[in-house]
């Protein structure tokens, strides 16, 4: 690549971390941690990449702070804005950034427009795909997380089906699992719209007085809407089957405690006057692990999936 061609990259770079900064969304080391993250995506060519990394971004940490007063009540570690550490920027963002970089590894010399790439070579659909599964996975589950915790009545545990304090790993709600399908089917959509805005980019379209406006046939023939629509449902698909991946994880391999005291879950040693009841879950994997398992799970199966499907 160019010095001229970082440019664009670096630029999208720097806002995400400045962004992430003056919003509170990222900690100074999750803002360095993203910056190799966005460094290892914006660099890709075909926009998918970049747009699928920004929309993950901007909507989790939107929803971060919707009501941010009342989670603080239900939520013992609620910080406003979220506070992104490198660890939790990794564990939601490492599967994604290797595959978009070992997308520019393979294709690096490849001439082509998206589209067609895509949707002719299965080692650039099945990359792509499980791209997709994986911040579909990551943005349902914080959707799930951001909004479900604000579910009228308390959830339910996933593995035995009873009623569990707001804030228990495992937990599930209809909000929640409504909020984890509308996170993953956004990230589709940003994909697909990213690839058509692409091929129009790119397609020979131009006006001359003589003949008119003419590239259009060629731009309408390079759309393919059962991959686009493969796109979206794929994003819809592993936003919910991620969350409920989460949630199988987070109550079979993840501690959690209720505190009597403070009537939340709670992570830490109990204070004077408080006791401490195991609610679900083995001391196995941390928050992270899990969201670091679950996307990478979801990202292979997807990417499985759309090879047996389309080739």
């Amino acid at each position: 690549m160019s010095p001229a061609g970082f440019l664009y990259p670096a630029a999208l770079c720097a806002f995400m971390v400045r962004h992430g900064l003056t919003k509170k969304s990222l900690a100074p080391s999750g803002a360095l941690a993203a910056t190799f993250v966005g460094i290892g995506t914006f660099t890709n060519s075909p926009y998918v990449f970049g747009s699928v990394l920004l929309t993950f971004y901007l909507s989790s940490s939107k929803l971060t702070k919707f009501k941010s007063q009342i989670k603080k009540t239900l939520e013992e570690d609620h910080q406003e804005g979220g506070g992104r550490t490198a660890i939790q920027v990794f564990s939601n963002g490492a599967t994604g950034t290797i595959l978009a970089v070992l997308f520019q590894y393979i294709f690096w010399t490849t001439e082509s427009r998206p589209a067609t790439l895509f949707v002719n070579d299965w080692r650039a659909s099945t990359l792509l795909f499980a791209y997709i599964g994986h911040y579909a996975c990551c943005n349902g589950d914080t959707w799930a997380s951001e909004l479900g915790i604000l579910n009228k009545s308390w959830p339910t545990l996933i593995t035995t089906f009873k009623k569990v304090p707001p804030g228990t790993n495992g937990g599930v709600s209809p909000l929640g699992l409504g909020a984890s399908l509308g996170g993953g089917l956004l990230i589709g959509i940003a994909a697909a719209i990213s690839i058509i805005v692409q091929l129009a980019v790119e397609a020979p379209i131009s006006w001359s007085s003589t003949k008119g406006l003419t590239g259009l046939d060629i731009f309408a023939g390079s759309l393919d809407f059962k991959f686009l629509g493969a796109l979206v449902l794929a994003g819809a698909g592993a936003g919910l089957f991620g969350s409920l991946l989460d949630s199988v994880l987070g109550a079979t391999v993840q501690k959690s405690n209720y505190s009597t005291k403070k009537k939340i879950i709670t992570y830490k040693a109990p204070e004077k006057d408080d006791e401490i009841k195991a609610i679900s879950g083995l001391d196995i994997l941390d928050n992270h692990q899990v969201n670091f398992f679950s996307s990478l799970i979801i990202a292979v199966a997807t990417g499985y999936l759309s090879l047996k499907a389309l080739f």
